[in-house]
């Protein structure tokens, strides 16, 4: 591709060194990513277990869709909120690559308000009006909803990929103006897209079980709780089974001089080395799990696991962006001039946003509003 049709550098320096956005961008990314993978993997879980159950009251997967109901209530606004910091950083990191790969594909990206607007619109329709009620067997029109929000989410995650893909990738950039879907044609997106799908499933799962377990060991009802832990387990076992076993096709379907870089030694390597031995002393620990609700220290262990997993994983995907943007790194040399004053007060103001988030999150589970504040 010819390096012309990249646009030209905003002399505007950055304000701070690049190590440190490039950090706070992995840092903002996974806290982006941990609210991210329960929301939409939650809601994945919520509409299979509401098809499974039809809606009857008294069925533990009824049960367990309306905890996800819930919880996703507050966790798809934590998702869109911490997603804000990082979008940001990739702008002041990335703007030639980032803006010229939302161009490319206006509609799409600008649609995903939309997606956004509806699905969590028909969330919180399933929890006004579809919800199994005491005095009801089912829920008219609850499944629908419910199904609806989980494909739209599941869009919005497509569009993020392909945006992803294009950014990255200038090479792709004559034919995506020619034909803008070309984007969903590519192996990788397939892949990429559905490594990153099992991973939200995993990680919904993982805190659902937890959940259960939790309550289990503080006077819930075992004929619940059990079934919920099971259920939820049994899910996160096969999603990070074929998560590990996509991860590695994943590596196989990246272009050449990406996949040399990440086999060539160095930090990509070690990060790459890092998240497959995560990712598979997680699937050890999960197998020797029969019963979570019987062995609580162990489905603790497993969330914790995970999450370090996921910080690995968000480590190696910007590592993974920067060999790809290699070939074309001399065009994106920004000027820095650092203003301390401004990034002391950004950190700051970012502790006290995740200090307040971490006790929103607190209060939530441990006084949950019920009835009709619940909404």
């Amino acid at each position: 591709m010819s390096p012309d049709l990249i646009p030209a550098l905003d002399p505007t320096p950055v304000p701070g060194p690049t190590w440190l956005f490039q950090g706070l961008l992995v840092l903002t990314f996974f806290l982006h990513a941990l609210f991210l993978g329960v929301a939409l993997g939650g809601s994945v879980l919520a509409a299979v277990a509401q098809v499974r159950s039809r809606g009857r009251a008294g069925d533990p997967r009824t049960v367990l869709v309306g905890r996800i109901v819930a919880m996703n209530a507050y966790g798809i606004s934590f998702a869109i909120t911490t997603g804000v910091a990082p979008l940001l950083f990739v702008q002041v990191l990335y703007p030639q690559s980032f803006y010229t790969a939302t161009l490319l594909v206006p509609w799409v990206w600008l649609g995903m308000l939309g997606l956004l607007a509806v699905g969590y619109y028909a969330l919180y329709l399933y929890k006004l009006r579809g919800a199994p009620r005491l005095e009801t067997r089912g829920a008219a029109g609850g499944t629908a909803w419910l199904v609806l929000s989980a494909i739209l989410f599941l869009a919005i995650a497509a569009v993020h990929v392909a945006v992803q893909l294009v950014h990255a990738q200038p090479g792709l950039w004559p034919r995506v103006f020619q034909a803008p879907w070309s984007a969903l044609a590519a192996p990788v997106f397939v892949a990429r897209l559905a490594h990153f799908l099992l991973g939200a499933i995993s990680l919904a799962a993982a805190v659902i079980a937890w959940w259960a377990v939790r309550r289990a060991h503080r006077g819930g009802n075992p004929e619940i709780e059990s079934p919920i832990a099971r259920y939820a387990w049994r899910w996160l076992v096969a999603a990070t089974t074929l998560q590990l076993v996509g991860g590695m096709l994943l590596v196989l379907l990246l272009p050449g001089p990406v996949l040399g870089g990440l086999m060539g030694g160095g930090g990509a390597s070690v990060g790459l080395g890092l998240g497959m031995a995560l990712a598979l002393a997680l699937l050890l620990l999960l197998v020797t799990v029969r019963d979570p609700v019987e062995q609580p220290r162990r489905a603790n262990a497993v969330l914790v696991l995970l999450a370090v997993t996921v910080a690995a994983m968000s480590v190696l995907r910007h590592q993974v962006r920067d060999l790809y943007l290699a070939p074309f790194a001399d065009r994106f040399v920004t000027p820095t001039a650092p203003q301390w004053g401004n990034l002391a007060l950004f950190a700051l103001c970012l502790v006290l946003a995740l200090a307040t988030v971490a006790w929103m999150v607190r209060r939530v589970a441990v006084d949950r509003a019920t009835g009709d504040e619940a909404a």
